[in-house]
């Protein structure tokens, strides 16, 4: 399965450069994807960003190192990336739970993270693979009021995303946006990008460009022919999880691919209930 060989190469090439700097970008790159489309396939099949992966298989040798040698601290710390030992001892407490001294004192190795392997993520394939079947629809120009963000495609998105929205309910800035379409709906729009950085948009469509509220801009929504996918269960869970199997599942087994414009998260009450629609602008793999 391509994918999964991706991942493989992907898994490779950190084992090989693990005591090194490593370029995220170019592990996508090799793997044959843009990082952004990259890194949802990594985080559902691994279940770590490539950032937190690379992070928690570092600290992990550094453990077995603390245990296993008599290695002073300082430069097990500097062999995995750190200037300093107290930037080290942060780092290490931080995802380890204890600090460096204290596992090496009492022999306290656990694995946080042990190389992934294929057997494990093909396990994760089936288990996914029974997923949801989306709706199609195919909708006209619109226009969206709101905030853009920069976003680092590394997997810090999954908490800076969640950050922008409670800021945006927390000071009412939907309230501001009069010309609103839908005065209950708000829509999240992951803009896409070949780059390491990529902007994520909040607001709502609008009837008219002609008034746009102070320090919020208008993004153009081409016409589109998207897949509607709804999330089921707790909202925050449920939407990553929806993309991951869009990402990691339905795009590659089915008749379409990503059309490489936007994402929309559209957010509702159902019956008292915050849910989301996801939206894939797609077209069809026989067209290309």
């Amino acid at each position: 399965m391509s994918y999964i060989y991706s991942l493989e190469k992907a898994i490779n090439y950190i084992e090989r450069h693990l005591y090194e700097e490593i370029d995220l970008s170019y592990i996508a790159k090799e793997a044959g994807y843009s990082l952004y489309h990259f890194h949802r396939i990594f985080k559902s099949a691994v279940g770590d960003s490539l950032k937190d992966y690379i992070r928690k298989r570092r600290i992990t040798e550094a453990a077995k190192e603390l245990v296993c040698t008599d290695r002073p601290i300082v430069d097990i710390g500097i062999k995995y990336g750190y200037e300093s030992r107290e930037a080290f001892s942060r780092a290490f407490e931080k995802v380890y739970g204890r600090n460096p001294s204290e596992v090496r004192n009492r022999k306290l190795l656990y694995c946080i993270r042990e190389p992934m392997n294929s057997d494990y993520m093909m396990f994760n394939y089936k288990l996914m693979k029974e997923g949801l079947s989306p709706l199609y629809r195919k909708l006209p120009e619109r226009y969206i009021a709101g905030r853009k963000s920069k976003m680092k495609a590394d997997g810090s998105n999954l908490q800076d995303i969640p950050l922008l929205w409670n800021k945006w309910h927390g000071e009412k800035e939907g309230e501001k946006i009069t010309e609103r379409k839908f005065a209950d709906e708000c829509m999240g729009v992951c803009i896409f990008s070949d780059g390491e950085v990529f902007e994520y948009m909040i607001g709502h469509e609008v009837n008219s460009t002609s008034h746009v509220p102070e320090n919020m801009e208008l993004y153009r929504l081409a016409p589109s022919f998207y897949a509607v996918f709804k999330t089921l269960g707790p909202i925050t869970e449920s939407v990553q999880k929806t993309w991951d199997y869009i990402y990691s599942v339905w795009l590659i087994e089915s008749e379409y691919e990503h059309a490489g414009t936007h994402d929309i998260e559209y957010y509702y009450y159902n019956q008292g209930v915050l849910t989301a629609d996801l939206y894939v602008p797609i077209v069809s793999k026989k067209m290309k």
